[in-house]
């Protein structure tokens, strides 16, 4: 996969996340469920941030 496509995905999860915990204002439930759509795109994103660290880290010249 793109790294475009990893970002647009976790993206989307995350606005999930934001959807249903809104509607969990009406349903508790559904705030929960909300809450931990919005963990798994928080990792998602550290994921997505770890992997762009390491390939800055990588493609950087030693020092002379």
């Amino acid at each position: 996969m793109s790294r475009s496509r990893n970002v647009g995905a976790v993206a989307l999860v995350i606005v999930l996340g934001l959807v249903v915990g809104t509607l969990g204002l009406v349903a508790a439930d559904l705030y929960t469920v909300g809450v931990l759509i919005l963990t798994v795109g928080g990792v998602g994103a550290a994921v997505l941030a770890g992997d762009y660290l390491i390939r800055y880290v990588s493609s950087r010249r030693p020092p002379a």
